[in-house]
């Protein structure tokens, strides 16, 4: 619904516009009753003052012996649109139904921010989401996922330097931690485009920047993937491997470059994003040159250890495009924000 409507002015310093008769039928609002108005940059909302309360519910039927990571896929999708509640019915009697339950609340637990069980029968579960947006607001979520994926891609090229199954095992674990903030961050994103005054809490301009910062959150949880695909080819890695130094000290730079492209998003500068889409190139190349033209044509070394560089060199490849991602994504939030930009 489109309309055109007229200012009027009454009194000395006051403006007044009508609402629309079919927007007041819709959303049930009364003469008397209050709405609210909020300021979105040059724009204003006005919503029923009942929103403020307004909660998103969901259930899910399971029907049959249920596979229990197809209901937890369906458990984040409803997580990640948004809803307050989530309810779990199982609609017929199935053996093992309370160990089930049980593990499909670890999961819950162990995977999504914020989930809390606030009721239990023998055939059902509610789980309630009980993030608080202000106690962890946006860019305080993308630091703390950040800090994880640093410290997941050091420890992994340490362990694979120097064969640490231990250490190599410790990033496996985290893999978890960095899920929840990813999908508590993408939670977030998802509120902002139903809410735009969820939206303007998190500080975001308009629903462009929540498209870049939903790109964002998922190159950083790809980036961990591939820490742990790292983490996982020390366990293969032969003991004597001639050009495993040379790709942990390019595995180095690939950090560096990760670290780079989130400077850039901290700091929203164009110039750092933009040396760091550079420098990703150059590093890509570099990295297919020592697979293609120093590990693949060497007749020395074992079927082995190229089969794992080469892996090695896939995740490092895939860890720089994504970090080049990262820095293209901020170049699209600077502009969301700013329509002014000056390229020297």
């Amino acid at each position: 619904m489109v309309e055109r409507r007229k200012i009027q002015k009454t009194g000395s310093s006051s403006y007044i516009v009508t609402l629309p008769k079919e927007w007041i039928d819709a959303v049930g609002v009364h003469p008397g009753d209050y709405v609210l108005i909020y300021e979105h940059g040059n724009k204003l909302v006005i919503t029923p003052s009942y929103t403020e309360a307004q909660q998103f519910q969901s259930e899910v039927h399971i029907v049959g012996s249920p596979n229990i990571q197809e209901v937890f896929r369906i458990i984040v999708a409803q997580y990640l649109a948004g809803y307050n509640t989530i309810t779990i019915v199982f609609k017929d009697r199935v053996p093992g139904l309370a160990r089930k339950i049980s593990e499909l609340k670890n999961l819950a637990r162990v995977k999504l921010a914020g989930v809390e069980v606030v009721d239990e029968t023998y055939n059902t579960l509610v789980l309630k989401i009980l993030l608080n947006i202000k106690e962890l607001p946006l860019m305080r979520a993308i630091r703390r996922l950040h800090l994880i994926v640093n410290n997941m891609l050091n420890d992994a090229i340490e362990a694979f330097r120097t064969k640490n199954l231990g250490l190599a095992e410790a990033v496996i674990q985290r893999d978890d931690e960095a899920d929840r903030f990813h999908f508590m961050i993408t939670r977030q994103l998802a509120l902002a485009l139903l809410d735009i005054r969820i939206m303007h809490e998190l500080g975001i301009t308009n629903p462009v920047e929540t498209i870049n910062y939903r790109i964002l959150a998922r190159n950083l949880e790809r980036i961990a993937d591939h820490a742990v695909n790292i983490a996982n080819r020390v366990i293969v890695r032969p003991d004597e491997c001639r050009y495993c130094m040379d790709f942990c000290s390019l595995g180095d730079h690939v950090i560096e470059l990760f670290n780079k492209s989130m400077d850039s998003l901290y700091r929203l500068s164009r110039r750092t994003a933009e040396e760091t889409i550079e420098t990703a190139r150059e590093l890509v190349q570099e990295l297919q040159n020592l697979l293609s033209t120093k590990v693949l044509p060497d007749k020395t070394i074992s079927d082995e250890e190229k089969t794992v560089l080469s892996m090695i060199y896939d995740s490092l490849r895939r860890i720089t495009r994504y970090s080049n991602g990262i820095a293209e994504a901020t170049l699209n939030i600077k502009v969301a924000k700013s329509s002014f930009i000056e390229v020297k």
